[in-house]
C-alpha cells in the first residue's frame, strides 16, 4: 500500500484476490494429492493380488528347455506324419522352419517388453502376458488381445484333452475289448464299444462322456491347482518319456521299411499345413510365464532357441520316417497306424506307446494351461485367484465335451489356428515389441499428475523413439548392428505371418473341387 499508493479499497480487493489465489492453489495441489493417493491405491491394490499367485524362480535351464519342449511338441506330433503323405514333405518342412524362427524371435521380443514395465527391470519382478499387453496397448486392443489370448489357450486345452481321451479310449479297447461312455445326445444312457471304424473318433459324433475322458479330468484337475514350478517332476519326467517314445517310433519306422515312393515333394492338398504348423509352434503366449519362474542364471534366448530347434528336429524326422514307412488314411494319425500295421514286437511296442504317448500329453500339457490361464487373469486383476482358478481348471473342461467329435474338433481347431493362434503368438507379441520402444507404459504415464511445463506425452514418446542404443536397456533381442535392426525384423515378419494366414484363409474357404478343376 505504501509503495504503490494504493487507496484503503484496492488493497483489500487485493489481498482477497491474493487469498483467492492462493486457496485455488492449495486445492490443486490437494486435489493433485488426492489423484495420487487414488493410483497409488489402485497400483497397490494390484500389486497385492498380483503377490497372491505364482511360484518362486526355481526353474533351472534344463527344466526350462523340457517345459518349453513339452508345449511345442504336444498332441500335433502324432499328425505330422499324414501332413507329410497328404501334402508333400517341402512344404511342411519349409514351413516348419519359417515358423519356428518367427515363433522364437516372437517369444524373445516377448520377453523384451516384459522388461520394459515398471518394476521388472531385469526381470526381478512378476508380468504376465495380459500386463504387458495392458500395459502399452490402448484398452480397445488390451481388451482383444485378452480374448484371443484366452480361446488360444482353450483351444489348446480342449485339443490336448480330446486326443488323450481317444487314446485313453483305445487303450482301455486293447487291454478289455471294450470302453464305455455316458451318452447325452442323441440318445441318453450308457453305452459301449468293442471296435473303431478307421480314421474315426471311437464313440463317433455323440456328445458322451468317454472313459478315457474321465481318466484324463480326474489326472489332471488336481496338478492345475499347483504353481508352475511345483510342476517341474511332471514336465521333466513326460519329456524322458517323450524321448522314449520318439526312439521306439524311429525304430518301428525302420523296421517296417522305408518306402521313398510314398514321400513327394509336392501334392495339391495344402489346406490343412499351414494351421497345424501354426498350432504346433502356438507356445508363445506360455513364455512368460515360464520367464518369471526361471532361475536368475537361465539365459533366456539359449533356452528358446535350444527347444525350438529340438522339437523341431522331432517334428522333420517323425514326419518323414513316419510318412515313408507307413500309408496313412483320412483321418488317420501316427499311433493308430502303428497299432493297425505293425505286428509281432513292433505292435507290443506300438502299443506301449499308445499308453503312454496320453500320459505325456495330459500330465505335461493340459495342467500347464490351466495354470498359465490362472497366472494372467489374477496378474492383469480380472479375477480375484478362486474365481480365476474355476475358469482356468474347470470351466475348459466342461465345452471340452462338446468338442469331442472328429469333424467338429477338425474343423474348430483349424479355424482357429488360422484365425487365431498367429495373431496372438506372433502378431501381438511383435507389436508389444515396437510399441515397448517408442512409448512409456500406461501406469507410467497414469502415476503422476501433468503440471504446467511439462512435457507432453508426444514429447516423451519422441525422447523414447530411439531407444535402440540405450544404456539402460538390459535384454537385447538380438546383438546391436546397424544392418540388423529387431524392429524392421519384427514389422517384416508380421507382413509375412499376415499374408500366409490370408492366403490360407482365402483356400479353405474355396471349396477344393474348385481349385482342382483350375489347376
Amino acid at each position: 500500500k505504501r509503495k504503490t499508493k494504493l487507496t484503503d479499497a484496492d488493497a483489500s480487493q487485493l489481498s482477497l484476490k491474493m487469498s483467492g489465489s492462493w486457496r485455488e492453489s492449495s486445492m490443486l495441489s490437494i486435489n493433485g494429492s488426492m489423484e495420487y493417493a487414488k493410483v497409488n491405491n489402485r497400483n497397490s491394490y494390484q500389486q497385492s493380488s498380483r503377490e497372491d499367485v505364482g511360484g518362486g524362480k526355481d526353474i533351472g535351464f534344463l527344466s526350462g528347455i523340457t517345459l518349453l519342449a513339452n508345449n511345442i511338441t504336444g498332441p500335433g506330433l502324432i499328425i505330422i506324419p499324414l501332413i507329410f503323405q497328404q501334402s508333400g514333405y517341402v512344404t511342411p518342412i519349409v514351413c516348419m522352419l519359417v515358423i519356428a524362427f518367427v515363433s522364437s524371435l516372437s517369444a524373445i521380443m516377448l520377453c523384451s517388453a516384459m522388461e520394459k514395465v515398471p518394476g521388472n527391470e531385469r526381470f526381478v519382478g512378476r508380468v504376465e502376458f495380459a500386463r504387458v499387453a495392458k500395459e502399452f496397448f490402448p484398452s480397445w486392443l488390451y481388451y482383444t488381445s485378452i480374448v484371443l489370448f484366452i480361446i488360444s489357450l482353450v483351444a489348446l486345452f480342449i485339443v490336448s484333452v480330446v486326443v488323450s481321451a481317444t487314446t485313453m479310449d483305445l487303450a482301455a479297447l486293447s487291454v478289455f475289448g471294450k470302453s464305455y461312455a455316458l451318452e447325452f445326445y442323441p440318445k441318453f444312457g450308457f453305452t459301449s464299444i468293442t471296435s473303431v471304424p478307421v480314421g474315426q473318433n471311437p464313440f463317433g459324433d455323440i456328445f458322451a462322456l468317454s472313459m478315457g475322458y474321465m481318466i484324463t479330468l480326474v489326472v489332471t484337475i488336481p496338478i492345475g491347482f499347483f504353481n508352475l514350478d511345483d510342476n517341474m517332476w511332471v514336465q521333466n519326467g513326460s519329456f524322458i518319456i517323450l524321448i522314449g517314445i520318439f526312439g521306439a517310433w524311429i525304430v518301428s519306422c525302420c523296421v517296417v521299411g522305408l518306402d521313398s515312393s510314398r514321400l513327394i515333394p509336392f501334392k495339391r492338398n495344402q489346406y490343412d499345413v499351414l494351421g497345424n504348423v501354426i498350432f504346433n509352434y502356438a507356445f508363445v503366449i506360455t513364455v512368460p510365464s515360464w520367464c518369471n519362474e526361471r532361475r536368475d542364471d537361465v539365459p533366456i534366448k539359449k533356452s528358446i532357441w535350444y527347444s525350438v530347434m529340438s522339437s523341431t528336429v522331432f517334428y522333420i524326422v517323425i514326419g518323414l520316417l513316419g510318412a515313408a514307412a507307413f500309408e496313412f488314411k483320412a483321418g488317420q494319425d501316427l499311433i493308430e497306424v502303428l497299432v493297425r500295421q505293425t505286428k509281432g514286437p513292433l505292435n507290443v511296442v506300438a502299443q506301449v506307446c499308445v499308453y503312454l504317448f496320453p500320459v505325456v500329453g495330459f500330465m505335461s500339457t493340459i495342467p500347464v494351461l490351466s495354470i498359465i490361464i490362472k497366472y494372467n487373469l489374477v496378474d492383469s486383476g480380472i479375477c480375484r485367484k478362486w474365481s480365476a482358478t474355476f475358469w482356468a481348471v474347470l470351466f475348459p473342461w466342461m465345452i471340452s465335451v462338446i468338442f469331442c467329435h472328429g469333424s467338429i474338433m477338425k474343423t474348430a481347431i483349424n479355424w482357429v489356428s488360422i484365425s487365431i493362434n498367429g495373431i496372438i503368438n506372433f502378431t501381438i507379441p511383435m507389436l508389444l515389441y515396437i510399441i515397448s520402444r517408442r512409448k512409456k507404459p500406461n501406469s507410467e504415464r497414469d502415476s503422476f499428475i501433468k503440471l504446467p511445463g511439462e512435457s507432453s506425452e508426444e514429447e516423451e514418446d519422441q525422447i523414447l523413439q530411439n531407444d535402440y542404443h540405450v544404456t539402460d536397456y538390459h535384454f537385447k533381442v538380438l546383438p546391436k548392428s546397424k544392418f540388423v535392426r529387431p524392429t524392421c525384423i519384427a514389422i517384416t515378419s508380421i507382413v509375412i505371418v499376415s499374408i500366409l494366414c490370408v492366403v490360407t484363409i482365402v483356400l479353405n474357404l474355396i471349396p477344393h473341387e474348385s481349385i482342382i478343376s483350375i489347376t
